[in-house]
């Protein structure tokens, strides 16, 4: 059986409520609530362009981020009322919450035989509200934190009984996972190796059929990195385009750790764990290894705490080489999350341990009441805040929300014809969506060609949107145009305006 056991049922009914009527109140407060984020927008914009765009199909997998969070949305985001409201999210985001935190009650409950601190550890991070509020958006860490728990389950299973079937999905997911995010790019090498020891084992003992079957499992490991290397190759001529592409961070000279300092981006990184997870979840965890020697000797649980946290290395080495960003304010703390898995693991392993040592009911209570209370705060609590729900609200209420005024007036005098977008295509996807108009109406320009564009725009496009925020590859054509606003004020009249946005109607 893939389960055992009843008390899953009680922990997803309660993830299942919890999360809910979290959307519920957050979408009723704001309706934007679930598109916050810059990157929710995009993700779920494109995942209606594979049907509804001027260029619909596989084309649009694109490149940078990875596909398989967007192929899940595909059903969700054809439905209009779904995809506008940005609720298409949830429908992905909240059976990935509650599967990976089924998954890490099934995965502990093993490990440490204890169903009430199996429950705990999981609820610590299906509850956590900085990981449900992320779940209700179209954002891609939901998906990776159910197909890496899915990988961590198989794992466990194939460590414990060494069916070949679990080994099977082990391999799968963690295929799956390094679609999803880069991430659970570490994992691949780690599931790859231990299938093909366990191959190299069988083909000493003669058992040639079976070891041939584990160096199979071990190249499935790889055959998303090998997809999306190809497909970088095939559609752009360079396999990793990905890597180096204009959003590349490191790139564009902002490396954390020059920055920041090596030392001093540690520190951030400590501070958004406990800003996230709170000090006693952090205690908790790190009193497992009381005992380490202990710990050496259980090799299964040693090999699952390496296994969870090797996305907060992935994480921690793009932090110093520059890839990625993160700051004392809050941006991007979203990316400690996957350390929650390992967390809710290591934390599980602590409370056992403390149990073993404090035999008093009172003492145990104040412990889990104490757990949870951190998440509380965070709600009630302004100056903490819910690290993911505050930075995203920050950044709507920036450019965005002028965004959406101009795609609400856009909606307001749109009568037929195409809309050109020279705004960046992060910009624009928000236009998009605020409009309420079928993405195939939107022409998002790149080309800053003077007779390309202004044949284009005297011949095509009816309305025209500028984003005076430039961004990597919009700020040629943005600069140009700006700098001959009087020639396009020949073919436009100026609809509305502000710090942002500047949005025409051709005459």
């Amino acid at each position: 059986m893939l389960f055992d056991g009843s008390e899953h049922n009680a922990l997803a009914i309660l993830l299942l409520v919890v999360s809910c009527g979290t959307a519920f109140i957050l979408y009723h407060i704001d309706g934007h609530a679930f598109l916050y984020f810059g990157d929710a927008a995009s993700h779920i914009a494109r995942a209606r362009q594979f049907i509804d765009s001027q260029r619909p199909g596989f084309e649009n997998i694109g490149t940078v981020w990875l596909p398989l969070p967007h192929l899940l949305l595909i059903p969700f985001v054809s439905i209009d009322t779904l995809f506008y409201s940005g609720i298409a999210g949830l429908f992905v985001g909240i059976p990935c919450l509650v599967g990976a935190s089924v998954l890490l009650f099934l995965i502990i409950r093993r490990i440490i035989d204890s169903s009430a601190i199996a429950f705990l550890s999981a609820c610590l991070f299906g509850l956590n509200p900085n990981v449900v509020y992320l779940a209700l958006t179209p954002m891609s860490e939901p998906s990776l934190f159910f197909f890496v728990t899915l990988s961590g389950y198989g794992l466990l299973r194939w460590l414990q009984s060494h069916g070949e079937r679990w080994i099977v999905l082990c391999a799968l997911a963690v295929m799956l996972a390094s679609l999803c995010r880069y991430e659970a790019w570490l994992l691949v090498p780690f599931v790859s190796i231990v299938a093909a020891y366990n191959g190299i084992s069988s083909w000493t003992m003669q058992r040639k059929a079976a070891a041939l079957r584990s160096f199979a499992i071990s190249g499935i490991c790889w055959a998303g990195i090998a997809f999306w290397l190809g497909w970088n190759r095939i559609q752009y001529g360079d396999a990793l385009k990905f890597a180096h592409w204009t959003f590349s961070v490191g790139l564009s000279g902002l490396n954390n750790s020059l920055y920041y300092g090596s030392q001093e981006l540690f520190l951030i990184l400590c501070r958004a764990l406990l800003t996230v997870f709170g000090p006693l979840i952090l205690f908790m965890s790190a009193f497992a290894f009381v005992r380490f020697r202990s710990l050496l000797a259980e090799r299964i649980q040693l090999s699952l705490l390496v296994f969870f946290i090797l996305p907060l290395v992935f994480t921690l080495t793009a932090l110093l080489l520059g890839l990625t960003q993160i700051d004392r304010w809050g941006w991007n703390w979203r990316f400690v999350l996957t350390f929650g898995l390992f967390l809710s693991l290591a934390s599980a392993m602590g409370l056992n341990e403390f149990f073993s040592r404090v035999r008093s009911r009172t003492g145990r209570s104040l412990i889990v009441i104490s757990l949870f209370m951190v998440f509380l705060i965070q709600i009630a609590v302004p100056i903490l805040g819910v690290a993911t729900f505050d930075e995203a609200r920050k950044s709507f209420n920036y450019g965005p929300k002028d965004a959406v005024v101009i795609g609400e007036e856009l909606r307001s005098i749109y009568d037929k014809g195409s809309v050109a977008l020279l705004t960046g295509y992060g910009q624009g996807q928000r236009i998009m969506i605020s409009s309420r108009l079928p993405l195939k109406t939107f022409h998002i320009i790149y080309n800053s060609n003077e007779q390309n564009i202004l044949g284009s725009l005297e011949e095509s496009e009816r309305y025209l949107v500028i984003g005076k925020d430039r961004t990597p590859e919009s700020r040629r054509s943005v600069d140009y145009w700006q700098a001959r606003r009087e020639l396009l004020l020949k073919f436009y009249n100026l609809r509305l305006e502000n710090i942002h946005y500047v949005l025409m109607k051709r005459r």
